[in-house]
């Protein structure tokens, strides 16, 4: 009652404090009515990547069923299955507040889950232009941090940090394997129904390299609103939880400190988006996109840099 109570409280926060995003959702008794402000036939490719998904009878997960796609003039509509679950920040709260183990079973699972859906093979899957080696990662990294540094977001400092960082890494290959990835592994498209995970949200899934989808959820993590930069750092031991579900015994010290790297380039490229972002002429989403540079910044700087650059083997 408790958990559900707090879904709810936490639910209407973020309706209310969410950025633009092109899409919106109504929730209609079991169903969940997608419409889509454009016409670029995102609402087909989620369509059949759900429905590609569902016949593939995952194990670990599961995503909502497609009904049906609808094609109008003020915008595509998607009605999928409403799928009744918990939300992860529920969990992430109660893991703060009171060490809840709940939380630490369901980031394992949704660390399976993962590992399950990089490894199906989706047919018409677009593919991301993401960095796909080491000498890729960096130099992207280099620029967005020379660029961020132009702009006066990351100081010289963070630069110099970064560069040191780079130069010292030796990143692990293991990070760069080819996957389906679900593309916005943001913690808040992912449900917990009866014990099993539920992934949200597939409209821009692709085949890239598995880090992208692995740094991400822990830089969902950062930049969230909903929770007091205090408790980062704590909640950060639950990506070591779901990294272990996802690599089980091949995790290793390497492959950690090569996907902090991975959260070093997610990082800055939502700087970035950000920073672009703030010609929204809301002042309220202004605040709000201040606020999200704000702390992935901080993040960057006292979380990802910190374990960049503690010596190897430590």
């Amino acid at each position: 009652m408790l958990q559900t109570l707090l879904d709810h409280f936490l639910e209407f926060l973020r309706s209310k404090f969410k950025s633009p995003t092109g899409r919106s959702l109504t929730k209609l008794n079991g169903y969940v009515i997608k419409i889509y402000n454009d016409h670029s036939n995102t609402s087909r490719y989620e369509h059949d990547v759900l429905s590609e998904i569902a016949r593939s009878n995952t194990i670990a997960f599961k995503v909502p069923r497609a009904f049906k796609l609808i094609k109008a003039q003020s915008g595509d509509m998607l009605i999928v299955e409403r799928v009744i679950g918990h939300n992860l920040d529920g969990y992430l709260w109660k893991f703060w507040l009171c060490n809840d183990v709940k939380a630490v079973r369901s980031f394992y699972q949704l660390g399976k889950a993962m590992r399950e859906l990089h490894s199906l093979d989706l047919s018409g899957l677009r593919t991301s232009n993401l960095p796909s080696s080491s000498f890729e990662l960096k130099r992207r990294i280099i620029e967005l941090a020379k660029g961020l540094v132009a702009l006066r977001v990351v100081d010289k400092e963070v630069f110099r940090a970064i560069s040191s960082a780079l130069e010292k890494l030796d990143v692990a290959n293991e990070i760069f394997s080819r996957a389906t990835l679900h593309g916005e592994l943001y913690f808040t498209h992912v449900l917990v129904q009866d014990g099993r995970i539920v992934l949200l949200d597939f409209h821009n899934a692709q085949k890239g390299p598995s880090y992208f989808d692995l740094a991400m959820l822990s830089v969902s993590l950062y930049v969230s609103l909903a929770f007091p930069f205090l408790a980062l750092k704590r909640l950060a031991s639950l990506i070591g939880t779901f990294l272990k579900g996802y690599y089980g015994k091949d995790l290793n010290t390497k492959v950690i400190r090569s996907l902090k790297l991975a959260e070093l380039y997610v990082a800055l490229e939502e700087i970035l988006a950000y920073v672009n972002a703030l010609h929204i002429k809301s002042s309220l989403t202004n605040l709000l996109t201040m606020l999200k540079i704000k702390r992935l910044r901080v993040a960057v700087k006292r979380i990802i840099l910190p374990t960049l650059t503690t010596h190897q083997g430590h």
